[in-house]
């Protein structure tokens, strides 16, 4: 049996209740698509050295334009599905699935653009007008054709979705990434040990992420990594971490992303 687009997913969605990592592009989805994969499926505790596991096990809705067996068979006897998206709430919900939690993925936006710069191979004489264009839109141009939302309207969307919702902080996620799971294995009412987190830790940190990319990309292996860099030479995996953007722009850019996203950072506690 074969599953044409994206809309057989609702026939899958009537008996399997889906949860969603979603983020705004750049905010560390990847990360957290590793993590989830070692705390609910890695029950072995082996060592990840590709990503095609993660592509199989916790599917980017995005790229499922043609489905087949292959995907949903890994989900047969599976309690918990996940699949991972940019889209916003409303968007979700043309699809007709039936959600059964979100984790919500949040980084610094300022972050994100350097992400954006590096991943979409920006020039540096288009900083100056993808910084104004960042600023009076919350997004960057090349995203509109994905159809994305921006990114506060993202987070909105779901914080105002009535979905049961988790949201994890980039950074905190590398400042206290122990109590991180721990909340977030009570959000999944799962239980989870100190071995099994400090494994997680150690499997899912920045260095192992960015040996799996290079890995895959010099032997052209199956995998999200070589999916998303054709044709291009930056890595996916580029710095990690937060707080890069304070070298990354001037005190006059910086003023002028501050003053933008005010509102934002206020309302959203960044």
């Amino acid at each position: 049996m074969k599953y044409k687009n994206i809309s057989s997913l609702e026939l899958f969605s009537k008996n399997n209740k889906i949860n969603i990592i979603t983020s705004f592009p750049k905010s560390g989805n990847t990360w957290m698509r590793f993590i989830i994969y070692d705390l609910l499926f890695n029950k072995e505790n082996i060592s990840i050295d590709n990503s095609r596991i993660i592509k199989d096990r916790i599917p980017d809705l995005h790229n499922l334009k043609i489905l087949d067996n292959k995907i949903f068979n890994n989900f047969l006897n599976e309690k918990n599905i996940f699949f991972k998206t940019h889209f916003s709430f409303q968007q979700m919900k043309k699809l007709k699935l039936q959600i059964n939690k979100v984790i919500v993925v949040v980084r610094n936006p300022f972050d994100i653009f350097i992400s954006l710069f590096n991943f979409y191979e920006i020039s540096e004489n288009q900083k100056d007008e993808m910084i104004d264009y960042f600023c009076s839109n919350h997004t960057l141009p090349f995203l509109n054709k994905f159809n994305l939302p921006n990114w506060e309207d993202h987070l909105k969307s779901w914080i105002n979705s009535g979905e049961d919702y988790h949201i994890v902080k980039y950074s905190n996620l590398i400042d206290n990434f122990e109590n991180q799971i721990k909340n977030l294995s009570d959000f999944l009412d799962i239980k989870v040990t100190d071995e099994k987190i400090n494994f997680i830790k150690n499997n899912t940190q920045f260095e192992n992420l960015k040996r799996i990319e290079i890995s895959e990309r010099e032997k052209n292996q199956e995998g999200f990594f070589t999916d998303s860099m054709i044709d291009k030479k930056s890595q996916f995996m580029n710095k990690g971490g937060y707080g890069n953007y304070k070298s990354f722009f001037n005190d006059s850019e910086l003023k002028k992303l501050k003053r933008s996203f005010k509102n934002q950072f206020e309302d959203f506690e960044m």
